[in-house]
């Protein structure tokens, strides 16, 4: 059994050092610590891969039981801060692309996803229910996927249960999530294998809302990220020029939304060691998450747009909604994921007390 494992790893990992290389990629199989395009640490990659400029980092797996994805995406994390660099988890287990994994954008922007979406609700407004739970199916799971790289987790290509447990388990979903989304698998199973299946208003009536609050709060918090860095181009060691660049650029954003980015900019600072040059940073996002000051949450987001209107569109807004900031007063909150973690670490020691 040891053996044919070790046979398969040296198989997939000659077969994806090969294609690379087809593809004017420099590969470097195994490589020697002084051929690491920068300090891993006492990690050590199956191939690194180099084209213009940019490079991958890749790790080869045989199978999805045998990967510890926490400890991964601290690496693909610390990849990220590299420009033009990207960690790779890549198994024998993927599901099939068209395209070597990393070299080019397979998923759908999230503009796309939307209007995928929009495009799902014309088809239940014409009582095509099948179709449209199955064209919404391909929304979700697009979603996850690229959901998994805006958050450096190295699992976009894996089968659908294992992405979906990852998600789950790494705080990306709630348990109530998790659970439609495996109870819809099933109908999907059925409905995509040819099985006739009477589907339910209901269950995709539940699917809908689940699939239209991922994406309302996953573009939401990708477009702040996307403010986020612009303004960090911006910024200068001046302190003076800091507060002039929020109060120019941010000025017209509701307190709340102004309150996360200066959390993201806090973040990126923090990875580049800069974040005590701005010392009054954490008196900024105090005052923007007071909850005595907080604008209303249905305030208009004047900048950054992200869904523009549509001839045809379900009525809601993925920005400007009731549910973006419904727990805003909540400062344990302000970073979701470590928050869910430590919930479950918590609950999950006692029962095994």
């Amino acid at each position: 059994m040891i053996n044919n494992t070790k046979t398969l790893h040296d198989q997939k990992l000659k077969s994806l050092a090969e294609k690379y290389e087809s593809q004017g990629f420099r590969v470097f199989t195994e490589p020697k610590t002084d051929e690491l395009p920068f300090d891993l640490g006492n990690y050590q990659p199956n191939i690194i891969a180099i084209k213009d400029g940019s490079g991958l980092v890749i790790e080869v797996k045989t199978s999805l039981s045998r990967v510890s994805v926490d400890r991964l995406q601290a690496l693909a994390e610390e990849v990220s801060k590299h420009p033009g660099w990207r960690f790779l988890l890549v198994t024998v287990e993927d599901i099939e692309a068209k395209s070597l994994p990393g070299t080019s954008e397979e998923l759908p922007s999230w503009q796309e996803l939307t209007d995928r979406f929009f495009q799902a609700h014309r088809l239940i407004k014409n009582d095509e229910i099948e179709p449209a739970f199955l064209f919404m199916w391909s929304i979700f799971e697009g979603a996850l996927r690229k959901r998994a790289i805006v958050v450096s987790i190295p699992i976009e290509r894996f089968p659908f249960i294992g992405l979906l447990k990852h998600l789950y388990s790494l705080g990306e979903l709630s348990i109530s999530q998790f659970e439609l989304a495996q109870a819809c698998f099933e109908v999907r199973n059925r409905l995509a294998h040819g099985y006739i299946e009477r589907l339910n208003l209901q269950v995709l009536h539940d699917f809908d809302n689940l699939v239209r609050e991922l994406l309302r709060e996953w573009i939401n918090e990708s477009e702040i990220k996307k403010l986020a860095a612009i303004l960090i181009k911006k910024l200068a060691k001046d302190y003076q020029i800091f507060h002039e660049i929020v109060a120019s650029e941010l000025g017209n954003i509701d307190k709340e939304t102004k309150g996360k980015i200066l959390l993201s900019i806090k973040d990126r600072l923090q990875q580049e060691g800069l974040e005590n040059q701005f010392n009054d940073l954490q008196h900024l996002i105090d005052e923007s998450y007071d909850s005595s000051i907080i604008e209303s949450n249905n305030q208009q987001l004047k900048k950054n747009q992200v869904v523009e209107s549509a001839s045809e569109s379900p009525d809601f807004d993925l920005i400007n909604d009731n549910f973006i900031g419904m727990w805003s007063d909540r400062q344990d909150l302000a970073d979701s994921t470590t928050w869910v973690r430590s919930v479950r670490e918590n609950e999950w020691s006692k029962s095994h007390d």
